[in-house]
């Protein structure tokens, strides 16, 4: 064979492998462009949405509580006699307290602001049906046997008087302790007086304790 044939096999050669690459990369292109569009006409993640549980929370927190356990809807003037020092603490139990007997079934409890007890005690003599809750407030320095200067730590104290006569049907206490009170107070819980480390948690106490006090009082009248 002559060496021009063999020259010109050699460029046909190279020209055809010139031509494969060239689609080839073309093809290549064209994949990529058309990934990348669908990349882009792909929709977005939905948002997470709200969990059902934080609604579920919220209701049960506004839920009336024991629903048809009084025979009879019980009227409530909530009076309270706070410390000389009046700390922020003191109101956030009270707010608590009348808030969660308003969550009881049948129980309408009101504010009536600050009285001490022989005012508190008129104010119930005054009332026909409706009771006098006196919310009393002490400041608790005195814990283990050792003096707490300063202390922020309360005794938060419960009185029921009947209207008409304004005596005492019974009262209730409980202790508020703050985190990083003074000496941690040692409870004989369930049967001493419960230990609270949160307002509203002193508040929600008072108010459960008093709440049996009204069923029980309710069962007595209906008892022959």
């Amino acid at each position: 064979m002559s060496l021009f044939l063999r020259l010109k096999r050699q460029r046909q050669r190279h020209c055809g492998l010139a031509v494969v690459l060239v689609l080839f990369a073309v093809g290549l292109e064209a994949a990529e462009a058309e990934a990348q569009s669908g990349r882009r006409a792909s929709k977005p993640a939905s948002p997470a949405s709200v969990p059902a549980a934080t609604t579920t929370e919220i209701a049960d927190a506004e839920k009336i509580l024991a629903p048809g356990e009084l025979p009879a809807s019980v009227r409530l003037l909530v009076a309270r006699q706070p410390t000389s020092k009046h700390l922020p603490t003191e109101d956030q139990i009270f707010a608590s307290f009348v808030k969660h007997l308003n969550r009881y079934d049948k129980v309408d409890a009101a504010s009536i602001g600050d009285l001490k007890e022989g005012l508190a005690v008129e104010r119930a003599r005054t009332e026909t049906k409706a009771f006098v809750i006196l919310l009393k407030f002490e400041i608790d320095s005195f814990q283990s046997g050792t003096i707490i200067m300063n202390s922020r730590d309360l005794q938060v104290e419960y009185a029921v008087l009947a209207p008409q006569t304004g005596k005492r049907q019974t009262k209730g206490k409980v202790y508020f302790q703050g985190i990083g009170g003074g000496r941690l107070r040692k409870s004989d819980w369930p049967n001493g007086t419960p230990i609270r480390i949160t307002p509203e948690g002193a508040g929600i106490e008072a108010a459960d304790g008093l709440y049996f006090w009204l069923k029980l009082a309710a069962l007595r009248k209906t008892t022959p």
